[in-house]
């Protein structure tokens, strides 16, 4: 019979950097070290990815998405839920666009959970007749919370009947709570973003100060901050038929994110005709084909709506039950047509 030992704090710290390789791993797109969700509707979300992005549409913009990885892992509710709302909007007057985003990301059904909220500025220069460059500064503030009573200890579980004692109670831990079960934090993130009118690139950094999320003190054992995370992206649109967009637009598009070990990239294209746009793409994830990502969305005067599912390519498939995305944009039209600076790569964006 295997022998159960109590795992101290030193080594229930290093559970807790597992079960974030977990997420680094398994759910890539969604969550890094329980910190930073990655939407497949990225551009839905453009501060998210670089504050440049910050006033891009011009008009002021109002977006909102929510994400629901795998809803049929957890029996308690859904496993993984990301919610994300965010403001932008263009001034003129001083060539910088403003924004402020909010975002919540609940992680295993409530066992982690981190609420952030951050303002973005970003200022826009031009380099050329049509060529423009954009630099960002993201400014924010998150909490990051554990639940502790959902932690199973090595002196809880029993060779024969796990956890849960035959009778139905949760087998009791000698592991002490903590004082903190929760965390707050600054952060930061900068970016860069050039762009003419057929096509854009950009690089970001986040957590350039590399913030600590440390709840647990365990005599100096030394748990590091959040890795930089950083991300390369870059898109362009085209005017099918004849007559440039007579045949609609075609928009390739692609991503790069780095963290710590963790990578992803993010390559597809997007179709657009009249109101209507679709779209497919493909992700890679730390050295596995990850997902195949379908969108579709409606354009119609300020609103934009759109919905995409991920199909996990590995055997799960379908038994998790996927990935769906929903993403609502708002524009104010009657400031967005007015004749600016704008580059048309960007509609995507807007």
């Amino acid at each position: 019979m295997a022998q159960i030992l109590p795992i101290n704090y030193q080594a229930f710290r290093l559970q807790l950097r597992s079960f974030s390789a977990f997420f680094v791993l398994l759910l890539g797109p969604v969550a890094v070290f329980g910190q930073d969700p990655l939407f497949s509707q990225y551009y839905a979300m453009p501060m998210h990815i670089n504050p440049g992005f910050a006033g891009i549409s011009y008009a002021p913009h109002v977006e909102m998405v929510y994400r629901n990885q795998w809803p049929l892992v957890s029996q308690g509710g859904p496993a993984y839920v990301t919610y994300a709302l965010s403001y932008d909007q263009y001034f003129e007057k001083y060539n910088s666009g403003f924004g402020v985003q909010l975002l919540a990301d609940d992680a295993g059904a409530g066992l982690l959970k981190t609420i952030k909220g951050a303002i973005t500025y970003g200022y826009q220069a031009r380099m050329a007749r049509e060529s423009y460059l954009r630099g960002g500064l993201e400014l924010g503030w998150a909490q990051t919370r554990y639940d502790w009573d959902r932690f199973v200890f090595g002196d809880q579980l029993d060779p024969e009947f796990g956890a849960i004692s035959p009778g139905g109670t949760p087998y009791p831990t000698e592991e002490l709570r903590p004082d903190r079960t929760q965390a707050s934090y600054f952060d930061m993130g900068t970016g860069l973003l050039f762009f003419t009118p057929l096509f854009n690139i950009g690089i970001s950094a986040k957590h350039i100060n590399s913030p600590s999320t440390e709840i647990l003190d365990n005599g100096g054992f030394d748990v590091p901050g959040i890795p930089v995370r950083w991300i390369m992206h870059g898109s362009a649109r085209f005017g099918l038929g004849r007559r440039p967009g007579s045949a609609g637009y075609l928009a390739p598009a692609f991503l790069l994110a780095s963290q710590s070990s963790f990578f992803q990239a993010n390559i597809g294209t997007s179709y657009e005709l009249s109101t209507v746009f679709a779209g497919l793409w493909y992700r890679y994830a730390k050295g596995n084909s990850d997902a195949a990502i379908a969108t579709i969305g409606y354009r119609k005067g300020a609103w934009r709506f759109a919905y995409s599912f991920d199909y996990t390519l590995s055997d799960l498939g379908l038994r998790q039950g996927g990935s769906h995305e929903l993403s609502i944009g708002i524009f104010m039209e009657e400031v967005r047509r007015r004749k600016v600076n704008i580059s048309d790569c960007f509609e995507a964006f807007r």
